[in-house]
């Protein structure tokens, strides 16, 4: 599979390697569970059909990674974009990129000179006109974070599959979609709120899903596939996180990346002989109170309690 974004463009041999090739993930980070396969499958019917699917939702959660997988399920080349406050629909569309002339003298006869001149306007497509015209699976991340100024060009594309460019000095005034084109948005309703909200015209166009986070088996076979930690472990590290984020939702983010960094010190401890119960409460103390400084120690302290307990440790 191939992944064109603003760094250079990335080969793979196949989608787990592409994968962690760009997240810095080992091979098989993918996880199927039948929790991830449902969500993923009612996804990739919707793009199948070619509507537009919208992944909303907190930060952590595997937004990025659920709209990778379904784009790799698809088959097609993938473009991937991130939104940010400085982006432009230039960087949407494409831009002028410069003049070129050219001039031919005739001197055919010599009592004749004849001189012709053409000039034309560079023009370069960006990723969006790119995909569009290659019929690749664009997943524009976290869209909101750009200006709806910049999202406005989207509305014709999620529509009538038509991006009108604005170029028309350069004769690149509108491209129309390959018919394989699809395009995943990712989005964090919390993110930049009340500033750059995903538009209602926009949302009116796509199928939303609205990931609220994965049960404890999902999230613990995720914390495995990311760390490599043995599965009883990730599991009790799951459990008390989610202990910690039940008592202390308004704190506490529903993110797995919480319970992936708890794992991946875990798993480094681990290796030395270090991973003592005192040592797991130090690490999810230290991992969660720069999210959470409000969390106290005996709260914590009592949740590894817990989830030993349980676990028969």
């Amino acid at each position: 599979m191939t992944f064109l974004s603003p760094f250079p463009t990335l080969e793979a041999s196949s989608d787990a390697e592409a994968f962690a090739a760009l997240h810095g993930r080992p091979p098989g980070a993918f996880c199927d569970t039948e929790e991830v396969e449902a969500i993923a499958s009612r996804g990739i019917g919707c793009l199948a059909a070619g509507v537009p699917v919208h992944l909303c939702g907190p930060a952590g959660i595997g937004k990025t990674a659920l709209a990778i997988r379904m784009a790799a399920q698809i088959g097609r080349p993938m473009s991937l974009l991130t939104g940010h406050e400085g982006l432009t629909s230039k960087d949407l569309v494409g831009r002028e990129i410069g003049h070129s002339e050219s001039v031919v003298v005739d001197k055919y006869i010599q009592s004749v000179r004849r001189k012709q001149t053409e000039s034309r306007i560079d023009w370069r497509d960006a990723m969006l006109a790119q995909a569009m015209r290659k019929g690749h699976t664009l997943i524009y991340d976290e869209f909101t974070r750009a200006s709806p100024q910049a999202n406005v060009v989207l509305l014709s594309v999620l529509e009538e599959g038509v991006l009108v460019s604005g170029g028309g000095a350069s004769g690149h005034s509108y491209v129309r979609a390959h018919p394989d084109f699809r395009i995943i948005l990712t989005s964090n309703p919390s993110d930049y709120a009340a500033v750059n909200a995903a538009p209602d015209a926009l949302l009116d166009r796509v199928v939303t899903f609205r990931l609220d986070g994965y049960g404890p088996a999902t999230e613990t076979e995720i914390v495995c596939a990311t760390t490599g930690l043995d599965r009883d472990r990730a599991l009790r590290i799951v459990g008390i996180v989610r202990s910690l984020r039940t008592a202390h939702a308004d704190l506490l983010l529903p993110s797995m990346r919480t319970s992936i960094l708890v794992a991946r010190i875990a798993v480094h401890a681990g290796k030395s002989g270090e991973l003592t119960d005192a040592r797991l409460a130090m690490i999810v103390r230290d991992v969660v109170r720069g999210r959470a400084p409000q969390i106290d120690d005996d709260a914590i302290d009592n949740a590894v309690r817990a989830a030993t307990a349980r676990a028969g440790g």
